[in-house]
């Protein structure tokens, strides 16, 4: 009777382990295809076949959020407050930089720049971009000590390259 109720307990231990895995892989299944439903949204928002409104509905509070403020109207408030990641948020501080800059705004533009440091990856790209701040600006000293470091601390990249062709622009005038 011992065996039996044993063999029993393990049976019922092995069914409910088995169905919390199956549970488990289920949602993890459902909530992909929800995830790919939301990017084919945003995606037929960017072709221009759904509407602003219905997406945004939709994409608030998933991961797809940020990127549909960056790609809608630069609401960069938004666009920040939303983005969790690190080094996602450094990026989205990056275009909200570059929006100012268009704006010609060039001192917030710079105040949101030095939130990006050297260990940042994307320093270059907003070294660069505070580089084009000073040049605008008429600050052709602040520009070329930019464009220099670049092409010292990173040769042979697309960020030198840019940095090269300034400073001879620059540097001829």
């Amino acid at each position: 009777m011992i065996l039996n109720r044993d063999l029993l307990i393990g049976i019922l231990l092995a069914l409910l382990v088995a169905g919390a895995v199956g549970g488990f892989n289920y949602w993890k299944k459902y909530e992909e295809k929800r995830l790919d439903r939301l990017a084919e949204m945003v995606y037929l928002y960017e072709k221009g076949e759904l509407k602003r409104e219905e997406v945004e509905q939709k994409v608030k509070g998933t991961p797809y959020y940020p990127y549909f403020l960056a790609i809608t109207s630069g609401e960069t408030s938004q666009m920040l407050d939303s983005v969790e990641d690190p080094d996602v948020k450094k990026l989205f501080i990056e275009k909200a930089s570059f929006l100012l800059y268009s704006k010609k705004k060039y001192e917030e533009a710079l105040g949101k720049l030095s939130h990006i440091g050297k260990e940042d990856f994307n320093y270059p790209s907003a070294t660069l971009l505070r580089a084009f701040i000073y040049e605008a600006k008429g600050d052709k000293e602040g520009a070329l000590k930019l464009y220099k470091e670049l092409i010292k601390d990173y040769p042979d990249t697309y960020f030198a390259r840019i940095s090269r062709a300034q400073l001879y622009s620059l540097e001829g005038n």
